[in-house]
């Protein structure tokens, strides 16, 4: 059984067009239906012809079908998935979010036909597509949740847009405009604002350009040059903020804090209050005993790049409780056994040190000096309670020898450097 496509107005050139187009047919042996999509407006200059250059038939199976009464109609309404068109008088087919569907199969492929079928498979049989139905709708539903975080992308800039074009007028702060969560959403808000993304080869042409060009932008358009290092160190100092705050968010271990500051020395250098360089992780710095063992490894040796004064840091994870959860008073809290036995730690290790060092430094050959080692702990989360926080500070204000830093310092400090690097006028 066929169906055809009627035009009210045939084209003059090709009379046999008033006779119809063949736009549906239905096997009742079968039960397979099949769609052959043309364009249905008389202003097309593709009037009657196959909507697609290559794809020409769509076919599914239509289960439980009475063939004797078969409405093309109500085969439609009713047995059409969705992203189908089914209203004859626009051509059938596909919706047109699918029609970059299509172009990808013609593109790379010699199929003329889509068979749709149940499951969730795709194959090329012949010069037939086979695409499994739930496949077809995982993939028309994606597409739709694009175009919705399309929209709300759009509209926040709009919104923000409108919002600053009159904020002088109403005395109303700027407004900038969320970016949304998801990373699909992130780029289409982006491109709203005519913020164009770099492929990886622009940015690496981008990269090999400034490279090449610095020295000369420095020496031609120094305040250029200095805004543009300024942004680049913004950038890095963004990132290493976000990673520092996703890793104490999702609690890592000490193992993890100490390869990431080993692979972000910038982050460690916020818990000196002068200039000081890695020298080794992980170092040993003596105390073996007769049998070789009982040695004492600290897990950071640094020194001064001025006085090659050496200095020892113990990382603990920032989990450790600080203090006591019970009360030694009324709202005097004692240390935490974990953070007096860090502090003892790391001053066993300068002890060890000093003791060793003259051999420590003869087997190494560096420029290394013990005039006097300074020692350092990070340790735990900043207590939050006001009890809990002077019993913290007067323990720490009173280890004269050791330093502690808790993890929340270090993010502080170095979100207070991105802010003391930021322009004036700037609301990033």
């Amino acid at each position: 059984m066929d169906g055809f496509f009627v035009p009210l107005d045939p084209p003059d050139d090709d009379p046999s067009a008033a006779d119809g187009t063949r736009i549906l047919n239905f096997s009742g042996d079968s039960s397979e239906l099949r769609i052959f999509p043309i364009y249905t407006f008389p202003d097309n200059e593709k009037y009657l012809e196959p909507k697609y250059p290559q794809i020409h038939t769509l076919t599914m199976s239509v289960p439980d079908t009475d063939v004797g009464v078969v409405d093309f109609r109500e085969l439609l309404l009713e047995w059409l998935p969705s992203g189908f068109v089914t209203d004859y008088k626009f051509g059938l087919g596909l919706v047109k979010d699918c029609n970059r569907l299509v172009r990808l199969i013609e593109k790379h492929t010699e199929c003329d036909e889509i068979y749709f079928m149940g499951g969730t498979n795709v194959a090329v049989a012949g010069k037939q597509l086979l695409l499994g139905l739930e496949r077809f709708e995982a993939i028309l539903s994606e597409i739709r949740r694009i175009n919705s975080r399309g929209y709300d992308g759009a509209a926040r800039v709009k919104d923000a847009f409108v919002h600053n074009a009159l904020a002088s007028t109403l005395s109303l702060e700027p407004a900038v405009y969320s970016l949304g969560r998801h990373p699909v959403s992130q780029v289409l808000t982006k491109a709203a604002d005519g913020v164009k993304e770099l492929t990886e080869q622009e940015q690496d042409a981008l990269i090999d350009t400034f490279a090449s060009e610095s020295a000369a932008l420095a020496r031609t358009r120094p305040e250029t040059f200095l805004k543009l290092h300024r942004d680049i160190e913004l950038v890095n100092l963004d990132r290493l903020i976000q990673s520092y705050e996703d890793a104490l968010a999702r609690g890592k271990k000490e193992g993890f804090w100490q390869n990431f500051f080993d692979n972000n020395a910038f982050a460690l250098q916020q818990v000196f209050g002068t200039p000081m360089v890695s020298f080794q992780s992980s170092a040993s710095v003596g105390g073996v005993g007769f049998a070789g063992s009982g040695g004492k490894v600290a897990d950071y040796l640094l020194k001064n790049p001025l006085t090659n004064n050496v200095a020892l840091v113990e990382i603990k994870k920032p989990s450790t409780s600080l203090l006591n959860t019970k009360e030694y008073r009324g709202g005097v809290f004692g240390p935490s056994k974990d953070l007096g036995g860090a502090v003892t730690q790391v001053m066993d290790q300068a002890y060890q040190l000093m003791t060793s060092f003259a051999g420590l430094k003869l087997a190494s050959r560096a420029d290394l000096e013990a005039y006097a080692v300074s020692c350092f702990v990070v340790i735990g989360r900043t207590p939050s309670s006001d009890d809990e926080q002077k019993s913290f500070e007067m323990y720490r204000a009173n280890s004269r020898n050791v330093k502690i830093v808790t993890y929340d310092e270090i993010l502080e400090q170095l979100k207070l450097l991105r802010k003391f690097l930021l322009p004036e006028d700037s609301e990033r």
